[in-house]
């Protein structure tokens, strides 16, 4: 029986797709494996797998034997498949190295559980962004291809995850495969990983080094849209993508280790609290008022507008504004959190940004527990509340369940986290790449670093604004979504702490800049010319290839 004429249109549409990333110096190419006219063997094809973890149908099988497929690379400790779209890996079906037989493969769970006649093309393969991670769903009874783009969500989310891909759009295998095929070299540039320490991946229009891949593909010859031009250099598109991947990974690990040495020197707990100003223990007004002058003292520089912190009305947030009982029991916060939250200030919503929101930290932000959160309220539901889906949505530091007592006031996935412990009046600061009690549990993150307490984290935090060891910079004039308002530099908490070494140029000039203008003397500084000092500083930074951001 002859095969549907869908089949050779979408093995010819991936194999198009394929020869172009091969074109670009991203696969290798002699990365595409086709199949023999007559299409994959028993003995080629993972059938047991197909039937047995995925329970695939018969018209999966016969359809998956005709495609062409990529061959696996070297990934670390495993071998596996390399990206062919932002977050999203190509399924192998061949025995040979099969994905289905990888070990913690993503989203196994969602592809076991598609209808019997449908495969995804796809895998995700990293935290969803809005390019990825995407599911190429084929319907093996129509032909139909579903682009839906999404992270996995697991058994707790299973119906989420189904009712989601559903809406997604769906395409006839020419159009899909059109769509698609354009969108490489013009809306996302591939990044081989030609460099120990850069994975490969693409760059997107929101990443900081857009600009920077543009002009490297564009004057190796190749065309926007359509792809390698008549003149395209593929050999030095490779030598110059090494170069520019090589300088940029030196000059973030330069900024890595200044911030883990200014770490390493920070002095225990006990050196830094001094019991005659602040008593040891909880102390909610510390917490509060602590907060509330940092936060006052970021509008004082050139950062965010005073009129962005909103303070308890007479002290205290009441039922109508703050979280309503039953997102804070799903929370699962007891009356000593909550006592705290509704005392303390939060940053109102900054329409002007695009972004909406200030870091407060690094790239940290903010949490917000008022009612007028969408993500802790009308958005927040019994499935999505479990410690997982929380961390996950970037609400909670880790997946694990958080300690009772224990409250997250700001943080993000890329960024340290401030966790206030109710119980004994510290603050935790989590970095999931900086463990420094080495023997504490991995199972137990909040443990991995020594806490501060309180009051004298809150001093140093200001204290540190003036002398510009942390040092707030505004958003560059630019589009590009991952230049947020940023506190550059590190808290300094020994007045011996000697860091000349551990200058990063781009900071210092960012200091200079404050200091030109009148900073520290908030009576004499010039807050609107040293705003527009700094924008124009990020925004040369974002244009010379620095990508404007600070030490990570």
């Amino acid at each position: 029986m002859a095969s549907p004429s869908w089949h050779s249109e979408i093995a010819l549409g991936l194999t198009q797709f394929y020869t172009k990333l091969t074109q670009a110096p991203y696969l290798s190419p002699d990365s595409i494996q086709h199949p023999p006219p007559e299409g994959w063997s028993d003995e080629e094809l993972d059938v047991d797998g197909l039937r047995t973890i995925l329970r695939r149908s018969d018209a999966v099988v016969d359809f998956l034997r005709h495609l062409p497929y990529v061959k696996p690379v070297e990934e670390r400790t495993q071998t596996g498949q390399s990206c062919i779209f932002p977050k999203t890996k190509a399924m192998r079906y061949l025995r040979d190295h099969s994905s289905l037989r990888q070990k913690d493969l993503e989203g196994l769970y969602e592809l076991v559980n598609l209808p019997p006649d449908m495969v995804s093309l796809t895998h995700p393969a990293g935290e969803y962004t809005l390019y990825g991670p995407q599911w190429w769903l084929v319907d093996c009874k129509t032909g139909r291809i579903t682009r839906y783009a999404g992270p996995p969500r697991g058994e707790a989310l299973a119906e989420e995850f189904e009712s989601e891909w559903k809406k997604a759009p769906t395409y006839a295998p020419f159009d899909f495969f059109q769509e698609v095929i354009t969108m490489l070299g013009k809306d996302y540039y591939p990044v081989p990983g030609l460099v120990d320490g850069i994975e490969a991946d693409f760059c997107t229009l929101d990443r900081r080094e857009w600009t920077m891949m543009y002009q490297i593909y564009m004057l190796a010859g190749w065309q926007h849209g359509r792809g390698p031009g008549p003149y395209f250099d593929r050999e030095k598109c490779g030598k110059d993508l090494e170069a520019f991947l090589r300088d940029q990974n030196e000059r973030e690990s330069r900024k890595r280790k200044a911030e883990m040495a200014r770490h390493e020197r920070r002095p225990c707990p006990t050196q830094a609290n001094d019991s005659a100003t602040y008593p040891e223990g909880y102390d909610r007004d510390v917490i509060a008022k602590g907060l509330t002058r940092y936060y006052e003292t970021l509008s004082q520089m050139a950062y965010f507008p005073a009129s962005l912190i909103q303070y308890p009305p007479g002290g205290c947030w009441g039922d109508d504004t703050f979280l309503p009982a039953d997102k804070i029991k799903l929370l699962g916060f007891n009356e000593r959190v909550v006592d705290l939250l509704r005392h303390l200030p939060y940053l109102d919503v900054d329409e002007s940004h695009e972004d909406n929101c200030w870091s407060v930290n690094g790239r940290s932000e903010p949490q917000r527990y008022l009612e007028d959160n969408p993500m802790l309220n009308k958005e927040l539901s019994a499935d999505k509340a479990t410690s997982e889906s929380l961390y996950a949505n970037g609400l909670f530091p880790f997946p694990e369940k958080i300690p009772d007592g224990l409250v997250p006031i700001a943080g993000r996935e890329d960024g340290e986290w401030w966790i206030i412990d109710t119980n004994a009046g510290t603050v935790i600061i989590y970095d999931p790449d900086n463990k420094q009690v080495v023997d504490a549990p991995d199972d137990k993150p909040w443990l991995w670093t020594r806490p501060r307490p309180a009051g004298p984290f809150f001093d140093a935090l200001v204290n540190s604004l003036y002398s510009l060891d942390l040092v707030p910079l505004p958003r560059p004039d630019t589009d590009i979504a991952e230049c947020y308002p940023e506190v550059w530099g590190a808290i300094r908490e020994d007045e011996e702490e000697d860091d000349e070494d551990d200058l990063d140029p781009e900071v210092e000039e960012a200091r200079e800049i404050y200091r030109a203008h009148g900073w520290p003397d908030v009576a004499k500084f010039r807050r609107q010319e040293c705003y527009d000092a700094l924008v124009e500083h990020r925004t040369n930074l974002l244009e010379d290839g620095e990508g404007g951001y600070g030490p990570v």
